[in-house]
């Protein structure tokens, strides 16, 4: 029998304004889920978004602006965006004081990317040594393009020898074995 954990927790008390609190009980009804859980999420997300993404400056633009300055620009050009990636994370990680590692940039960064930036859905299996990661990019062959390339030039970084990665229909994967050396 597995025991659980018990997290402590510790009563506060909020004022929120009346149509706020609407609003916060449909969104808790609508993903059942009470609203202490979903006050607690939002402000897990917030925070989280903070100490991760906005650790280096970043310019939050809409989605579909970010999509067609991508698929509007020339591959070489999109070549040299995705060579920066592997920077950006050490920078990011430099400054969040986190190893860089493939367990932290699943967890710390692709995770995240998915999350908060929309850039794909993104799931993954590590099963002893053998690691498959999946991103769902949408239909746009040029931005499924650019994922796999971006996700493919840090896993290099990362000294990373891919099994198998493809691309088909807007979904990329990639699939490895590691072994951390202590």
């Amino acid at each position: 029998m597995e025991v659980l954990k018990r997290v402590s927790a510790n009563r506060v008390t909020l004022r929120l304004q009346s149509d706020l609190l609407e609003i916060l009980k449909q969104n808790a009804d609508k993903k059942d889920l009470t609203l202490n859980a979903l006050i607690n999420n939002i402000l897990n997300k917030n925070i989280t978004y903070d100490e991760t993404v906005n650790v280096i400056p970043n310019m939050v633009i809409p989605h579909d602006l970010f999509f067609n300055i991508i698929t509007k620009i020339e591959e070489p050009d999109v070549n040299e965006i995705v060579k920066s990636g592997p920077n950006v994370v050490k920078k990011l990680f430099g400054i969040m004081g986190i190893q860089y590692d493939i367990d932290h940039v699943i967890h710390n960064y692709l995770t995240t990317l998915s999350k908060y930036c929309n850039w794909f859905e993104f799931s993954y299996k590590v099963t002893g040594n053998n690691y498959r990661l999946v991103f769902c990019t949408g239909n746009s062959p040029k931005w499924t393009t650019f994922v796999h390339q971006y996700v493919k030039t840090i896993l290099e970084s990362l000294k990373i020898i891919l099994i198998h990665d493809s691309l088909h229909d807007g979904i990329v994967v990639f699939e490895f074995s590691h072994k951390n050396y202590v």
